[in-house]
């Protein structure tokens, strides 16, 4: 029998403001990232300059340049000479504040989803508890799958080296949970143990290095050339297994996007299958890594 209790209890209050935050900021750096995705194909500064209409170089008005809600008040268009601006940019923005939300769900979890150690749940152990490392996991998490969605559109849009600033971004996301291993990849093994006698942030250190490592390798293997820089970035922040996953999902979602290919550049659903496949890593990370170590204990048990 279906449950009849409502819904918004899964949420109380305060959760669903910090999640409504993550969703705002989330389209907020969807914004940059169009500036992004726009600007370095173009070989111009993505800092310098505000953003201008490309055909009467009129600068966009501040209130036109809110994330989603100023195409909507534009209908779409340049305000001073009409010229359509693509939905594109509206629909990144939203995807960007989705991505942000859908992590902050997953960490603010209490441990049904969240990487951190159980303990007080939510918001309560957010603010309460002064427990920042949550915020800390949430912007790394948030930060890779938006790395992954900007390599995968100018990888669409035909950039030759999609991977803009990849070494930078695994540096940060290796330095990170070193530092913090309990925002960390997974063990070495497939079970999520790591190799004794390591010290936590050795063992972090070592599970990002083999995670870039495995999905560079893996990477290689699927045909675009963004998918080693978002494979190696995932599994620095996860795991080698996560990698290994995304790749063998990847490939079998590809051989059904096939099937739309005309035989020249990838339909649009091309450049999203990264992106699914790494937010269902990096949010469902902790039940999929339970699920395999299961699987590998009963493996070697047998």
């Amino acid at each position: 029998m279906p449950s009849t209790e409502p819904w918004w209890p899964l949420f109380p209050g305060v959760e669903t403001a910090l999640i409504a935050a993550a969703f705002a900021w989330g389209a907020t750096l969807g914004s940059f990232l169009n500036v992004v995705v726009y600007r370095v194909p173009r070989g111009t500064s993505v800092a310098g300059g505000g953003s201008r209409c490309p055909q009467c170089n009129a600068a966009i008005r501040p209130r036109d340049n809110i994330p989603i809600v100023g195409w909507l008040l534009l209908r779409g268009r340049c305000r001073d000479c009409g010229l359509a601006i693509s939905s594109r940019y509206p629909v990144v923005e939203a995807t960007c504040g989705v991505l942000a939300a859908l992590v902050a769900v997953a960490e603010l979890g209490g441990g049904r989803l969240s990487r951190l150690a159980a303990g007080p749940a939510g918001a309560d152990r957010l603010l309460l508890h002064g427990d920042w490392t949550m915020v800390t996991a949430w912007a790394l998490h948030t930060a890779v799958l938006l790395a992954v969605l900007t390599w995968s559109l100018l990888a669409f849009d035909g950039m030759g080296r999609p991977c803009h600033r990849a070494a930078i971004a695994m540096a940060v996301t290796v330095v990170l949970v070193t530092a913090m291993p309990e925002l960390g990849p997974v063990g070495v093994w497939p079970d999520g143990s790591a190799w004794p006698p390591a010290q936590p942030r050795v063992a972090a250190l070592t599970a990002a290095l083999l995670g870039a490592s495995a999905g560079l390798t893996f990477g290689g293997l699927t045909g675009r050339p963004a998918d080693p820089c978002s494979l190696a970035l995932v599994g620095a922040a996860c795991g080698w297994q996560p990698a290994a996953a995304m790749a063998a999902v990847v490939a079998l979602l590809r051989q059904g996007a096939r099937a739309a290919d005309d035989g020249g550049r990838p339909p649009p659903i091309d450049a999203g299958i990264m992106v699914f496949a790494a937010t269902v890593q990096v949010v469902c990370w902790k039940p999929i890594t339970a699920a395999v170590g299961s699987a590998w204990r009963a493996m070697t048990a047998s």
